[in-house]
């Protein structure tokens, strides 16, 4: 099955590349007859959509100019500064409508006008509202308040709460809006929007002509269509056919093809679109397709005769590496392909397979060696976690032991180190949350402040949206406790610790900073190095902090993954600063 697979894949390569040299001359010729015919077409339908946009953006520059002239009247910037708890000036209101009026009365098309504020206060001559809900959250009123510096253009403004008291639906007009500018603030204060007669788009269309079956129809900024003198619903089209490059899209309904040319304006983003049909073009293109139809099939004959005596050569080596990939496919990865057979890209197939199945055999050992690494690092966390359990119940006796005797400072020290134990345990779970994570932290540094007294001062800063996100547990502890016996107590005089949560870029950061003794540059460059490469005997070695620091790294690169983990920051005699980086996971699936 698969070689006759091959055979027929060889032989339409073979048929395109015959094919191609002997009827490069009559394609070309055909595309170039059709060219110049649809060039002519495209050109005189360019012409009268420019015409066409001429016209229209000449009426929106005048009803633009009318909205500018609204927003600028001192009456309308008093009305839309007034706030909604105001009580409305009765004379103000009077003298905006009477200008609205003069407005609309002047340019018949215009319906009518209204002014909405921030406050969804609002005046008009014609509109009024259905409901109470605010006019400001509707969509018209929310993209010219985010887009002030445009105007905006709504077609068939169909489920607005607004109604009129003329006789006219929204399937009636088209609403352009503008936002109104304080001149002190620079911000929008509200809406200024003009409801328009579609008649007035059909006296400007309708004159034009492009062939027996060509038409124009308008688009908005969503593609939502705006004007057409046919059924709008057979030629709706999607934005994403349109080829920016050419201002051209080509649909095909009911066996009938049609061109459509469109251009873009900048000042609302719709697009004015001329319909023409291919077939008033393409008769005499049928002959010179019908001539290249036959040189394709005659071509087709002779390839082939010559690919089949190709396939041989080319299918017994690539049913070769199908048996090979089979038999790694069902687990043997002692298989090989014997490229020293083929000096060709079969053979480099073959050298590929080769490299391809060896390295898949070392990614299994490695992920084995890792995974062997996770449960030995569990192991010793379990192990660490069963002898705090003992002393938690030894503890809890002893605090009730200093209670009979008013030993406060015991009561409080027992009291911290309980915490410590019980969070520890966490019950066996492997992952705590940031918010016990920091308690863990601040009870283990009461217990060393009764030790340090006033050599050591700490604070833990954390960001709330952070508090409920599950780590793994006891990963801080170990960081704190290095930078207290490597840097606070090897330094002189009083020393501080700074502990922080962050949430940064999608990452939990942890970080604790000291401002002991520090650390030589060198010494610095090799634990970072070790870290990287999760060689815990040797940063144990370097860093002198023992288990603890190897063990929270090497647990967060088996967890997370090879780009988290610790880095250190150090100079001498200003301290250490230590990094831990987490992914940001609400939820945990260890």
């Amino acid at each position: 099955m698969y070689k006759r697979k091959i055979r027929n894949r060889l032989l339409i390569f073979f048929l395109v590349i015959t094919f191609l040299p002997i009827t490069t001359l009559g394609v070309f010729s055909n595309l170039i007859y059709t060219r110049i015919v649809e060039n002519k077409v495209n050109q005189h339908t360019e012409q009268m959509i420019n015409q066409i946009e001429v016209n229209i953006d000449n009426y929106i520059n005048s009803v633009e100019n009318i909205l500018m002239y609204i927003s600028n009247s001192e009456d309308i910037i008093r009305f839309l500064n007034q706030s909604g708890q105001e009580p409305p000036i009765n004379d103000l209101e009077d003298r905006i409508k009477r200008n609205l009026k003069v407005y609309t009365d002047i340019n018949s098309e215009i319906f009518g006008l209204l002014i909405v504020n921030n406050d969804d206060k609002y005046i008009s001559n014609e509109l009024d509202k259905k409901t109470r809900d605010d006019l400001t959250r509707e969509t018209w009123y929310m993209e010219s308040i985010n887009e002030s510096e445009n105007i905006h253009f709504f077609s068939k403004p169909i489920g607005r709460n607004l109604r009129s008291h003329k006789s006219y639906s929204a399937e009636d007009i088209i609403s352009i809006s503008k936002a109104v500018i304080d001149k002190n603030t620079n911000k929008p204060i509200g809406v200024v929007m003009a409801d328009i007669n579609l008649k007035k788009f059909d006296d400007i269309i309708r004159d034009n002509y492009i062939g027996e079956k060509g038409f124009f129809y308008l688009l908005d900024n969503n593609n939502n269509i705006v004007y057409s003198p046919v059924n709008p619903i057979v030629y709706r089209i999607n934005s994403t056919n349109f080829d920016s490059k050419t201002n051209s899209f080509i649909r095909s309904k009911n066996d009938e093809t049609n061109k459509k040319k469109y251009n873009t304006t900048n000042v609302t983003g719709r697009k004015s679109i001329g319909v023409f049909s291919f077939k008033d073009i393409s008769k005499d293109i049928t002959i010179m397709e019908r001539f290249t139809l036959t040189i394709a099939i005659a071509t087709s004959l002779l390839a082939v005769f010559f690919s089949l005596l190709f396939t041989n050569s080319i299918v017994t080596p690539i049913k070769e590496l199908k048996i090979l990939m089979k038999g790694v496919e069902s687990g043997d990865l002692n298989l090989k392909f014997e490229e020293e057979r083929y000096s060709n890209e079969f053979g480099e197939l073959g050298h590929s397979f080769n490299h391809m199945v060896r390295e898949i055999k070392q990614l299994i050992n490695m992920v084995y060696s890792e995974q062997r690494s996770k449960r030995k690092a569990e192991i010793e966390t379990l192990q660490a976690q069963i002898k705090p359990h003992f002393l938690y119940n030894t503890l809890d006796t002893i605090a009730w032991m200093a209670e009979d005797y008013n030993a406060k400072d015991i009561v409080n020290l027992v009291g911290a180190l309980t915490k410590v134990f019980r969070i520890g345990l966490n019950k066996g779970k492997e992952v705590i949350n940031i918010k016990d994570e920091i308690q863990h932290i601040n009870s283990y540094l009461v217990i060393q402040k009764y030790r340090y007294e006033d050599k050591l001062s700490y604070e833990i800063n954390f960001d709330n949206d952070v508090l409920d996100t599950l780590i793994l547990k006891l990963i801080t502890q170990p960081i704190v406790e290095n930078a207290i016996y490597h840097g606070i107590k090897e330094k002189r005089g009083k020393g501080s610790i700074s502990i922080n949560f962050r949430k940064i870029d999608g990452e939990i950061i942890i970080t604790v900073d000291d401002n002991g003794a520090g650390m030589p540059e060198e010494k610095l460059e090799n634990i970072n190095s070790m870290l990287e490469t999760s060689n815990s005997f040797c940063i144990d070695s370097v860093s002198g902090s023992g288990y603890g620091i190897s063990n929270v790294n090497t647990r967060i690169k088996l967890t997370y993954g090879q780009q988290y983990g610790l880095r250190y920051y150090s100079k001498i005699g200003e301290g250490t600063k230590v990094e831990i980086r987490l992914p940001f996971e609400n939820n945990y699936n260890g």
